[in-house]
């Protein structure tokens, strides 16, 4: 899978950008707040519709223009496809080779790992954020998974706000709507356990395979379902378990006056030598587990579609030794298409032409937002 071309207009602080890529390293260098980091969040946009950086999308798009635009050739298993997003403050317009699609049809066909400061904070932080790091790696699997967690996302909210009137949640009209909800609730709530479920499992079985090639430590992922819900169980049952918890916590969810069951709920947890990474793993420890998570979630999308995603890095030297950066890049350099940002001439140069050996690669300078592609690194 490449990412041959892009094409952006009034995205964060770029006006109007046309870049075309290298299938092997693409090496972005600049100053800090020209833009760098940007381009990596449109390709991520691009891929996903979705930033890994904000849940404000309004902040995507330049104020003055009102909309953006994404456009890009993706080449992958022998054929070229055309993927757009036009945006505005109030919807979104998906398109597969010029033909409008919706979101399903969309996600999927181009698909990208990140690493940045923003994916480690994650890592490291609450269970709401490894849920969507485990969640962003199902998206371009299975695209209903997205779906599915779009609209569970829609029934809690609608659901917090009937429980947030209160006492009147007891009258007959809203104990109506709160069984509509929680029939919703089950019915979703179902699908994306059993989703997850699968997905770590995969993830688990790679890491026992993958971790020692990028780190000593023994990497394990934990997944445990909200509400004592047994993931591993079928469908029809964990729809059941999860009726059966709604149910029990009724009066709970009425004094607290928030949704207290679900998959909203779930845990997602890292152990490196038995140990919680979260609490007790330095900070190499932490930025090593991301990357071992992330080689073995590239493993399992090799496997399910035949292809790698693309890698995306965003001030790696910043975030890893050279000593793990060397390793990293010879892991993925014959894999991948990588996109690497730096603001040290010196780091590129000095990697580039191995990185570079069999794939080819491009430098691009930006600045201020304006990009210009250099065959020169000083």
């Amino acid at each position: 899978m490449i990412l041959s071309q892009l094409s952006v207009r009034f995205f964060r602080n770029f006006s109007d950008c046309q870049l075309g890529f290298s299938p092997g390293a693409n090496w972005i260098l600049g100053g800090n707040g020209h833009g760098k980091t940007n381009l990596l969040e449109a390709i991520h946009v691009l891929a996903l519709s979705r930033s890994f950086r904000t849940h404000q999308s309004r902040d995507l798009i330049q104020w003055e223009s009102g909309q953006s635009y994404l456009g890009g050739e993706v080449r992958s298993r022998g054929s070229d496809t055309w993927l757009s997003i036009e945006h505005n403050s109030l919807s979104r317009r998906y398109c597969v080779n010029r033909s409008r699609v919706d979101l399903l049809e969309y996600v999927g066909r181009l698909s990208v790992v990140v690493f940045s400061t923003a994916q480690v904070e994650q890592v490291k932080s609450g269970d709401a954020s490894r849920r969507r790091l485990v969640d962003r790696g199902l998206y371009p699997l299975q695209p209903t998974h997205l779906k599915r967690v779009l609209d569970y996302g829609r029934v809690i909210k609608q659901k917090n706000s009937l429980l947030r009137e209160g006492a009147s949640g007891y009258n007959g009209s809203y104990r109506d709507l709160l069984d509509s909800w929680n029939l919703q609730i089950a019915v979703l709530g179902a699908k994306i356990i059993k989703s997850r479920h699968g997905y770590i499992e995969k993830i688990r079985s790679k890491l026992l395979l993958r971790n020692n090639r990028f780190t000593p430590e023994n990497l394990t992922l934990h997944y445990a379902a909200a509400s004592a819900v047994d993931a591993g169980a079928s469908l029809k049952q964990i729809e059941e378990q999860l009726t059966a918890a709604l149910n029990s916590a009724r009066e709970s969810e009425f004094r607290t006056r928030k949704a207290l069951v679900g998959p909203h709920r779930d845990r997602v947890s890292m152990e490196v030598d038995g140990r919680c990474m979260q609490r007790f793993g330095s900070a190499g420890q932490q930025r090593s587990s991301l990357i071992a998570y992330q080689l073995a979630q590239m493993e399992v999308h090799f496997d399910l579609r035949g292809d790698y995603p693309l890698f995306l890095m965003d001030d790696l030297d910043a975030e890893l030794d050279e000593r793990r950066i060397d390793r990293l890049l010879q892991v993925l350099g014959a894999k991948t298409q990588l996109f690497i940002t730096s603001n040290k001439p010196g780091f590129v140069r000095s990697r580039s032409a191995a990185v570079a050996a069999d794939r080819g690669s491009k430098a691009f300078r930006v600045e201020s937002g304006r990009f210009s592609e250099t065959t020169t690194v000083h």
